[in-house]
């Protein structure tokens, strides 16, 4: 598997925008792939369909995954039984999945294998690894030894998980971003859906003021999607 073809894992946010165009830049092949899981935001997968699109990327693989949930979803009882809800009181639980980065990775890998892509591309910041631990790039660096163990069509070199935003923070993201010139006001963040950005749930307020820390105004909360 000596090729130099990639596999984005793409949510439609600014963080696997920015990896579609690092990749874009990096890789002579870039393919898209994203997870439909269950209750994932109409405007995510907009967003995800809209980057790939204005990148000129041909492909675009959508995985249905509707026993995927996030722990806050309005029928999951047991995060609204108290298991999560009454025992932390920050925010990002509602969004915590269960195993969710094995799952993804081990389907990316799955297309990876019989595409003959040599990079999946993930998109977890500084921030991410502070909450979910599988978003760490300790947890990603043992994924890959797994792969190297289990792959068959690899001839001993196996797909690996690349990182590019692992050490960067929020506002060196959007630096990044628009240095690549990445259509950031196609990204969509929000956790709620309508046709923009809430600006008050907390990944609106993390984006807003990283923007404000650079002095500049997130192109995203000026555009309107139908």
């Amino acid at each position: 598997m000596g090729s130099d073809k990639a596999l984005v894992m793409l949510s439609g946010g600014l963080d696997s925008a920015t990896c579609l165009y690092w990749a874009k830049e990096k890789y002579s092949e870039v393919i898209a792939i994203t997870f439909n899981y269950f209750g994932r935001l109409v405007q995510e997968q907009r967003a995800s369909v809209r980057l790939v699109k204005a990148a000129g990327i041909n492909r675009l693989i959508e995985v249905d995954l509707p026993f995927v949930k996030e722990a806050g979803d309005d029928d999951n009882s047991y995060y609204h039984s108290g298991r999560f809800k009454d025992s932390h009181s920050n925010a990002l639980w509602s969004s915590y999945v269960p195993a969710r980065n094995m799952i993804f990775y081990s389907i990316s890998a799955h297309y990876a294998e019989y595409l003959g892509a040599k990079w999946i591309v993930g998109g977890h910041n500084l921030h991410d690894a502070k909450f979910f631990k599988d978003a760490s790039k300790g947890f990603i660096d043992k994924i890959n030894i797994l792969f190297k163990e289990g792959c068959l069509l690899c001839n001993g070199q196996a797909y690996q998980i690349v990182l590019p935003l692992a050490e960067m923070n929020r506002k060196q993201i959007i630096r990044l971003a628009m240095e690549l010139k990445a259509p950031i006001e196609l990204t969509w963040s929000c956790h709620r859906e309508g046709t923009a950005h809430c600006g008050s749930c907390y990944s609106c307020k993390q984006r807003l003021e990283a923007f404000e820390d650079l002095g500049l105004k997130d192109p995203a909360f000026f555009f309107f999607f139908k």
